[in-house]
């Protein structure tokens, strides 16, 4: 009997001894205390999310109604009042402009939660005023939204709809989330149609409050129109939880409990009273502070209990199992240590013989793979000079020292004096000896150099100005991304135009990133050609690093989603915009 049991798996010894006595306690402990307490806690969790819920939507509303309240400001301001009925020409005249300007700046400095007000006039011309650009507005678009029609059917009041179906558009935030509000302004003497006044809040002003809500919980709130879309996502998108929405009509407030990956929720949901608005949030049970209504000195005594089967089966556990386990782990210290010996085993078959076994296989394994892997560093060390030197565009190297023969033939000195040193500085600040971060006054004189090399090589036709901010220029940033965009307008926009062209490189700061916008007057591509270069399909002999390979650069240095923007039309040239992020310990 003593043999078998030394002999028994240790698995079984396990179920035998504590699952028998410890779990079995613990499971019929906790059995009791869930089906006595569970329609008790979500009751209570329910009733906590729903006062919780309320107290958002009255908060949320008040930032609805201040915004009202400033539409009412430029609604009755008599300085736009008379701007507006004096426009009778789709042309622009400045003092209108400059009228209605101020009184937009005065409002939006005044109105904390308004990111950008527009006015729009009888020919959708717009006046506006933003807190963080830059934004492009589209009046000729307001016929043609849905609430333009609901603003003509209402009565002259004022609603809010979700972003502005096109209207309103951000080039370097295009995943910008935000509400406007939408109200007519009329003529207060004659009530004839003058403009139509947009204000709009960013996302960010309401997440602030769902996060003040949710504190250090997991709960998630959210904004859901009358479909069941979202107007205001979760911050954290970690399930599609409009999945989880009940499925009966969710008007005035109330609650109900979902299950979520096998996890307990409550789903609490409020009407906001704002056009088809709900205003949803999604609490875990666990994140609630319930007070059981359990006789307390029940839970002592039964808590009690298991804590003796707790002590038997671990004085018994570390008898069959810790002890010999303790020595297996005390050898793999010596391991640790650099001591590859081996354990001793003995004829017992059971799961420690096995996992000594197993040990000193995995000694001789790891032997073998020191020596493996000391041969692989070298092939990756060799790997990683090649992508270095495979960085380096040969055909440029080639064609630039072609042209400094064929000017040393001709004994154009000057010229090529010019050609070698532009070369080796373009080279230098490339290069960088070795290292992938340049300041952006290097990767400036990069280009220059590159520019100077083309202009000689192309009779100075290819014209180039620069407008870079001065405090962005000791800004660090990832080498060689303006490089491959001049080497595209270059070749594939000027050149295929047939004649000189310009250039304009721009840069400036917004928030934490830097923004680059290339120009040029070049030949210019249609959408398809621009589709496939952010796909990666550009033909064979594209120059430089080519326009994806800078996107991919960008996008896994940084970390930033479509980095780069195209936008350009046949005949009329290219605009290449890139967005980089600031570097760490540079951020103001």
């Amino acid at each position: 009997m003593a043999r078998r049991m030394k002999n028994m798996k240790i698995q079984i010894k396990i179920i035998f001894l504590y699952f028998l006595a410890l779990i079995l306690s613990f499971f019929l402990t906790f059995s009791a205390i869930f089906v006595i307490n569970k329609k008790y806690m979500e009751q209570e969790v329910g009733t906590t999310g729903v006062q919780t819920i309320k107290a958002l939507k009255g908060n949320l509303n008040l930032i609805l109604e201040n915004v009202r309240q400033f539409s009412d400001l430029i609604y009755f301001d008599g300085n736009v009042q008379e701007a507006l009925r004096k426009i009778d020409s789709s042309n622009i005249d400045p003092v209108i402009q400059q009228t209605i300007q101020k009184s937009l700046v005065k409002m939006i400095l005044s109105g904390e939660y308004i990111s950008t007000a527009n006015i729009f006039d009888i020919y959708y011309n717009d006046y506006n005023s933003y807190k963080i650009g830059p934004i492009f507005a589209e009046g000729e678009k307001i016929e043609g939204t849905e609430w333009f029609r609901k603003m003509q059917s209402a009565d002259g009041g004022s609603f809010f709809i979700h972003k502005s179906e096109g209207v309103l558009s951000f080039p370097t935030r295009a995943e910008k989330n935000y509400i406007s509000l939408v109200r007519e302004i009329c003529d207060q003497e004659t009530y004839e149609h003058l403009a139509i006044l947009l204000l709009t809040i960013d996302e960010e002003t309401l997440q602030s409050y769902f996060r003040e809500v949710s504190g250090p919980y997991e709960s998630s709130f959210f904004i859901v129109d009358g479909a069941g879309n979202y107007i205001i996502s979760p911050k954290e998108m970690t399930h599609d939880w409009k999945r989880y929405l009940p499925e009966t009509s969710m008007d005035g407030s109330g609650y109900e409990a979902v299950t979520v990956d096998g996890r307990k929720m409550i789903c609490v949901y409020q009407n906001m009273e704002v056009e088809d608005w709900i205003l949803i949030g999604m609490m875990p049970m666990n994140e609630v502070g319930i007070h059981s209504s359990f006789p307390s000195y029940l839970v002592v005594l039964i808590t009690g209990l298991n804590l003796f089967f707790l002590f038997l089966c671990s004085a018994m556990l570390s008898k069959l199992i810790f002890s010999p386990l303790a020595k297996v782990v005390n050898h793999m210290k010596l391991v640790e240590e650099g001591s590859f010996s081996r354990m001793d085993v003995d004829d017992r078959n059971n799961e420690i013989n096995t996992l000594k076994r197993g040990f000193n296989q995995m000694m001789e394994s790891m032997e073998r793979l020191i020596c493996r892997v000391k041969e692989e560093e070298k092939v990756i060390a060799k790997n990683e000079l090649d992508i270095i030197q495979a960085q380096i565009n040969p055909h440029f190297l080639y064609n630039t020292l072609d042209a400094v023969s064929a000017l040393a033939l001709i004994n154009d000195n000057e010229s090529c004096f010019k050609m070698t040193q532009a070369l080796g500085s373009f080279y230098r600040n490339s290069l960088n000896s070795g290292r992938d971060i340049v300041s952006v006054k290097d990767e400036i004189a990069c280009i220059k150099s590159y520019i100077t090399i083309l202009n000689i090589r192309y009779d100075d036709k290819i014209l180039v100005s620069y407008d870079i901010e001065e405090r962005i220029m000791s800004r660090q940033m990832l080498k060689l991304i303006l490089q491959p965009v001049i080497e595209n307008a270059v070749h594939h926009g000027i050149q295929e135009k047939g004649n000189s062209g310009h250039i304009t490189i721009k840069g400036y700061q917004d928030e934490n990133e830097l923004i680059f916008i290339v120009n040029d007057d070049g030949c210019g591509m249609d959408e398809e050609r621009i589709e496939a270069i952010m796909r990666g399909e550009t033909q064979t002999g594209k120059s430089g690093f080519g326009l994806y390979s800078l996107i991919q650069r960008v996008s896994l240095y940084y970390q930033i989603d479509n980095p780069v923007l195209i936008h350009s039309e046949v005949g009329s040239g290219t605009e290449v915009t890139i967005r980089i992020g600031v570097l760490d310990g540079e951020k103001s």
